[in-house]
């Protein structure tokens, strides 16, 4: 099996790796001469060489995303496409016309296993009827330079409400730190029973990345990307203040990276699509947008 990568940048040479465990030939195409130092044996000269791929990922910067994938969906290969699918609403709504196409999305938090297991507690009811859903994904810049904070970070925060909660609530505030015009990070509130609280930043010194799920009779915490458990707190509004029954319930460490890939590849071979539908990509454009416009006048 032959997949095609494009795009070798920080990110995609991680799925390089991936996928060479994967025992699977790579065509990677990189405009960038830089890129191709590290894999010389892999790069094609043109993008018009991955035509006779069994898969594409679609790794590039997002702001190249529309004008790729306008050369390449009609060769009708499946293509993976990492987020952000694109940065703008026009060009989420330019894209629809391929929504009959096998493409999907690399949405990687919904594979990752502590984000699976909170959401098997929401709808099993073990901590009650869920109440809220926060998330916390603040870090100190960012390496990209093709978008901003809220869209490169924020995704992943809608597409794990998604998996736990099995919905994006739809927006009902935003306040945005703006630095003359560039975002720099952003508060937002969506739905309403649960509710989810979204806060991402590229103005924290220190890296965080935690999930709170909050219900009538407990609340469960995935501290940040890099533990193998979630630890669940039982009570409700008449528990003691200091909490006193607890546990940690550990899950498979297996990367996210690797389970999205395994998931595209299988599909490849005849099994199941991956999760994250095309559409998925587009309604989570829609709901940034819409949290933009919410936040365009805040400070």
């Amino acid at each position: 099996m032959t997949i095609g990568l494009i795009g070798a940048g920080i990110w995609g040479k991680n799925i390089i790796r991936e996928l060479s465990n994967l025992a699977v030939d790579i065509k990677i195409f990189d405009p960038h001469p830089e890129a191709k130092k590290d894999y010389p044996h892999f790069f094609v000269d043109s993008l018009d060489d991955l035509h006779t791929a069994d898969g594409i990922v679609l790794a590039s910067p997002s702001v190249t995303h529309r004008s790729i994938l306008e050369q390449i969906v009609p060769w009708g290969i499946p293509v993976f496409i990492e987020k952000p699918l694109v940065t703008s609403l026009e060009d989420a709504i330019a894209l629809k016309k391929f929504e009959d196409y096998p493409l999907f999305m690399m949405h990687i938090w919904r594979y990752h296993s502590g984000v699976q297991l909170l959401g098997q507690l929401a709808h099993n009811k073990e901590l009650g009827d869920i109440t809220a859903l926060y998330t916390h994904r603040c870090n100190w810049t960012s390496p990209r330079t093709d978008t901003d904070s809220i869209w490169n970070l924020a995704p992943h925060d809608l597409t794990i409400a998604l998996e736990i909660l099995g919905y994006i609530p739809a927006p009902r505030s935003a306040v945005i730190e703006w630095h003359g015009t560039n975002a720099r990070g952003m508060t937002a509130l969506l739905g309403h029973s649960p509710f989810v609280q979204i806060e991402v930043s590229n103005r924290f010194a220190d890296k965080r990345r935690e999930i709170r799920l909050h219900g009538t009779k407990g609340i469960a915490i995935l501290a940040d990307e890099k533990v193998d458990y979630i630890e669940i707190f039982y009570g409700d509004q008449s528990s003691y203040p200091t909490p006193s029954n607890s546990e940690k319930r550990f899950f498979d460490t297996t990367p996210p990276l690797r389970k999205e890939l395994e998931a595209f590849l299988g599909y490849l071979r005849g099994g199941s699509p991956p999760i994250s539908t095309f559409q998925e990509g587009i309604t989570t454009i829609e709901v940034l947008t819409a949290l933009y416009t919410l936040g365009a006048t805040t400070c």
